[in-house]
């Protein structure tokens, strides 16, 4: 059966290579080339694309009701971007409820059975594809009109997920043989945790020594401070784990090969980014308050 399943892993990782290729150029330039308008176009793109695959996870059916749930998330990231709320104070909220988050995953795994629970996430499940997406689209936008000329936050955080991603991918795949949440999400290993956190940790010690001069006492806080948000990338590819497994599908999607749909790239970015953008005001590399983006 494990030969079997050798050669699906490998066509796996070759589409997850030559997705990783054609997106690569598209990201950078989005990052170095567009102006704040076109990113922000770009953003109501990916999050229309997002909250799409989360209505059917949500499972709904109609046609408008995706296309009023699409518009509505688009007019509320919008009126939240050009309000001027956009700051440290909405982070501490996001960050709260991913908080809550984690203790709704630890009451999940515990649950015996969690595998066996019927499909279906409920009527409210809507609800968290706000919570989840439209802050990811706030912070994002954020840091790249703080930095747009050369956006270096934005490329660390980037850097600091792909890396853990990539790290517990591999050690997982190598070393892999303690399961982390089994009745979550099968495929994850304390062993693959254990890869991304170093590699992440690898990451952020190097921006810290190439991009700014920390004293050691603020590269170890830092480092702290990397670990809790790679950790929070963790939380949200098991939330949406329990979201694909309660309605009964593998993927989110099917535009990306190799990795599913949108949510299945973006899902530990937004469980990471709240996180993220309180240790940039911890540091003082944001502007404590309100950021107006008009």
């Amino acid at each position: 059966m494990q030969g079997s399943d050798e050669p699906t892993k490998q066509v796996m990782l070759k589409q997850r290579l030559l997705t990783a290729a054609v997106l690569m150029p598209i990201f950078l330039a989005a990052l170095f080339l567009m102006d704040e308008l076109g990113f922000s176009i770009l953003l109501a793109v990916v999050l229309a694309l997002s909250l799409f695959e989360w209505a059917n996870l949500s499972g709904i059916q109609s046609h408008t009701i995706k296309g009023i749930y699409i518009a509505a998330g688009i007019i509320i990231a919008a009126m939240f971007l050009y309000s001027g709320v956009v700051g440290q104070e909405l982070f501490i909220i996001v960050f709260a409820l991913w908080l809550v988050v984690v203790y709704r995953l630890f009451q999940f795994a515990k649950r015996e059975h969690a595998y066996k629970s019927a499909l279906g996430n409920g009527p409210l499940a809507w609800l968290d594809g706000y919570f989840v997406l439209i802050p990811t689209v706030l912070g994002l936008q954020a840091l790249k009109a703080y930095d747009s000329a050369a956006p270096q936050l934005l490329l660390i955080f980037f850097f600091i997920i792909w890396s853990a991603d990539t790290g517990a991918y591999l050690a997982g795949r190598t070393w892999g043989k303690h399961k982390l949440a089994p009745r979550i999400s099968p495929g994850k290993t304390i062993e693959g945790l254990i890869g991304g956190l170093l590699a992440a940790l690898v990451v952020a010690a190097l921006a810290a020594a190439l991009v700014w001069e920390l004293s050691l006492q603020e590269l170890l806080l830092w480092l702290l401070a990397v670990a809790i948000v790679t950790l929070f990338s963790v939380v949200g590819d098991l939330f949406e784990s329990i979201y694909k497994r309660r309605a009964g599908v593998k993927d989110s999607g099917k535009l990306l090969p190799g990795h599913g749909g949108i949510l299945d790239r973006i899902d530990s970015t937004c469980a990471a980014l709240p996180s993220y953008m309180l240790v940039l005001y911890q540091f003082d590399l944001l502007a404590a308050t309100g950021t107006s983006l008009s």
